[in-house]
């Protein structure tokens, strides 16, 4: 009779190390998206939210001027784009020419605009001079989410200071 002790030995070392072989290989690539420091680019709104609900009633900006608006789509179909060099322009969609109010009272950037980025402090000013201060909270995958405060002057003057949040999706 043969001894068995090596095969077996062989084969039980084989059941152990080949898991772990193959456990040991990593993937090379690293799907994690890293920030970005820039801000330069074309960008339409996905998300504009605001904190506490204007008019008591709307925190989601983009369905309330739907509401308001005669169901507008004019929030998302704004192209924001801010050049190198410093000027940030909005264009003019035919969605938002029958607004009361212009888009910049939603968004703080008009259509002949500067801006200034610093560490994660975006300085917007409008041809009128007005500037808003955004933080950048995230610029990751083609996504720039911005927060910043400021009072809602439609459809009356409020004195009320709310949190904006506006997320752009680059185009």
């Amino acid at each position: 009779m043969k001894n068995l002790c090596a095969p077996r030995l062989l084969s039980w070392a084989l059941i152990v190390a080949i898991p772990l072989w193959f456990g040991s290989c990593k993937k090379t690539d690293d799907p994690t998206t890293a920030p970005t420091t820039g801000v330069e680019g074309s960008y339409k709104i996905s998300t504009l939210k605001v904190n506490p609900p204007a008019l008591g009633a709307f925190e989601d900006l983009i369905a309330a001027s739907k509401l308001l608006f005669s169901n507008t789509t004019c929030l998302t179909d704004l192209m924001i784009t801010f050049k190198t060099g410093g000027d940030a322009t909005t264009d003019n969609p035919t969605a938002c020419q029958s607004l009361p109010v212009p888009v910049s009272t939603f968004t703080g950037i008009d259509a002949t605009s500067k801006w200034a980025l610093n560490g994660t402090k975006l300085t917007v000013t409008k041809s009128d001079g007005t500037k808003t201060e955004y933080t950048v909270v995230s610029n990751t995958g083609g996504i720039v989410k911005l927060q910043w405060q400021g009072s809602l002057n439609y459809p009356t003057p409020s004195t009320i200071v709310y949190t904006y949040t506006m997320e752009l999706k680059k185009q």
